[in-house]
């Protein structure tokens, strides 16, 4: 019995240290347990802190991206209202000295990739061989002999030909001596003057004067300078006159390119620039396609001024079918639904229209402008202006009328300004771009080969592109407004012959600023519109392949070898047209 008691009590003493080891472990457990409870608060604390600054961090880079971005436009603004303060001070502001083509793709500021969408050049050196000679023409020949003497039995093996290109500049002075004839009535029969010469002045010298001042940009100093020293007796006056005088031909000729053009290609692209005319600032507004150059300047750059540059200067009015569908289209509320009632078809001149719009009550500026508008785009249908004319340019909205479309290097240029405030926005930049010269010369082969499966995929890949999401609210606002504008700049998939880019307007456009910065502007109406006459005609001149020295030799001597250049354009716009 004791026995069994002691093995009882020795059982009860083992659970009792059992029980007492198992509650230590499960009080163990319970604050193992709290703890962790603890620590999974900490955790969700933690975890809600670290969310919350991701998106404080975000929203810095947002904020960081946008304000460099804003810190390089204001850093630019202020660059020029330092300009503009110096100029009021009579100082001279920074100059600006841009790469030269000669430094090569390495130079500052070079970007290569605005080249990817002009056509590429050969380098120096790398030109095919050709023979120098070949299209000279010989003006004189000589043969020349040995200088020792030749032994009797030599035989004659032919000549060495070697030839020298010269240049005859001296003064050639003509007396024409007309002769005074006495007829048996009484009368007199008197002898007229070659009908080339006008004035005191040859032909080859007004040419050669118009060339150098319109065509290699001399200044009237100075090539006043150089006759003098030829041996030319004429005065700064004399040579002004021949400049501007008696250039009515030249006017109309000019006059004639833009119809001819416009209705060779219907297609046109059109550019801007600054101008300098009697003492104040003004613009040229230049239009022009591969057949044509079209330079007009005025005080503004309104639709209106384009409107008066497709009139080529001579504007007319008409209220009919055409002007109400263009005002439907901007005047949205329809306030000047009325003015169906009134529609005319015989076309008015500036003075009526002015009288009509005061008898119909149009006096607000906005009214009488899109109502002008209206009755001018009008006038150019019934000029023989396509109504679906396509005008071809950057966004400037003067020129968003017709058929528009727009420049894609201009649209890049947009992302190209953008600052990336870190390596992935950068990043990011840099593959848009990419990618939008991918896309761009997709459409350059769309041109080539048109098809509506093709246009599918281009106009998918427009959409990707320029509605992802980056890291760069500066970025996504610009894609958001490029992809504003996809009907403008996927023109090209409805209408194959519309231009992707607007350098060749551009490139007519430096033609004025070269010779506003050699001359400086012009000081008379006269002297505006004959400048912009000659770089019109030197123009179109360069894109039909026409010598432009053998142009006015031709149009001075009236000779007439060369036919009018807006025949030229026809007739070669209707050779391209035939099928093959």
């Amino acid at each position: 019995m004791e026995n069994y008691i002691s093995t009882k009590l020795t059982y009860l003493k083992n659970k009792n240290t059992y029980l007492k080891t198992r509650c230590s472990y499960q009080k163990l457990f319970l604050d193992s347990v709290k703890k962790i409870f603890k620590f999974k608060k900490i955790i969700q604390l933690l975890t809600s802190q670290n969310k919350s600054l991701k998106q404080e961090k975000e929203a810095l880079k947002s904020d960081v991206d946008i304000l460099t971005n804003k810190n390089a436009e204001l850093k630019d603004d202020n660059a020029r209202l330092k300009d503009e303060i110096n100029e009021l001070k009579k100082q001279k502001k920074k100059p600006k000295i841009p790469p030269s083509k000669l430094e090569g793709p390495h130079s500052n500021n070079n970007n290569t990739k605005e080249a990817e969408g002009t056509e590429k050049t050969i380098g120096r050196g790398k030109h095919p061989r050709k023979k120098k000679t070949k299209n000279i023409t010989i003006h004189n020949t000589k043969r020349i002999p040995p200088e020792e003497n030749i032994p009797e039995g030599s035989i004659l093996k032919g000549t060495r030909k070697y030839t020298v290109q010269d240049i005859m500049i001296q003064a050639n002075n003509t007396k024409y001596e007309l002769e005074i004839w006495q007829l048996p009535d009484g009368s007199y029969a008197i002898g007229k003057l070659p009908e080339h010469i006008k004035g005191h002045y040859g032909p080859e010298l007004r040419a050669y004067v118009l060339h150098q001042y319109y065509g290699c940009r001399v200044t009237e100093p100075l090539l006043l300078m150089s006759l003098r020293e030829m041996g030319i007796e004429i005065s700064s006056g004399q040579l002004n006159n021949l400049l501007i005088e008696g250039k009515d031909e030249y006017h109309k000729e000019k006059s004639d390119l833009l119809h001819a053009g416009i209705l060779a290609t219907n297609q046109v692209q059109v550019d801007d620039t600054s101008a300098r005319m009697s003492g104040k600032n003004g613009y040229t507004t230049i239009v022009g396609n591969e057949y044509f150059t079209f330079a007009m300047s005025s005080g503004s750059k309104s639709r209106i001024n384009f409107f008066h540059v497709l009139h080529g200067g001579e504007p007319i009015y008409l209220m009919n079918e055409y002007s109400l569908t263009y005002l439907e289209t901007i005047d949205s509320e329809n306030k000047l639904g009325y003015l169906k009632l009134h529609c005319f078809e015989d076309p008015i001149s500036g003075d009526d229209w002015e009288e009509f719009l005061m008898q119909k009550g149009i006096y607000t500026k906005h009214e009488r402008r899109i109502v002008t508008e209206a009755a001018l785009f009008a006038g150019l249908i019934h000029k023989g202006i396509p109504h679906d004319l396509g005008v071809h340019g950057d966004d400037a909205k003067q020129f968003n009328a017709f058929v528009r479309s727009l420049c894609w290097i201009h649209e890049e240029r947009h992302f190209r300004k953008i600052i990336a405030s870190n390596k992935q926005i950068a990043k990011e930049v840099e593959e848009v771009r990419d990618s939008m010269w991918e896309l761009y010369k997709k459409l350059k082969d769309y041109k080539e080969n048109p098809s509506p499966e093709f246009a599918k995929e281009i106009d998918k890949e427009f959409d990707e592109l320029f509605l992802k999401q980056t890291s760069s609210p500066t970025l996504n606002d610009r894609l958001l407004q490029t992809h504003a504008k996809k009907q403008l700049l996927l023109r090209v998939l409805e209408r194959p012959n519309t231009p992707l880019h607007n350098n060749l307007t551009e490139t007519d456009a430096r033609e004025e600023v070269s010779k506003r910065k050699v001359s400086g502007g012009t000081r008379s109406g006269l002297g505006r519109k004959c400048r912009d006459t000659f770089l019109s005609l030197k123009k179109t001149c360069c894109k039909l392949k026409i010598n432009f020295w053998n142009y006015l030799k031709d149009r001075e001597y009236k000779s007439q070898t060369i036919n009018y250049l807006s025949f030229i354009i026809s007739h070669r716009a209707a050779i391209k047209a035939q099928p093959p």
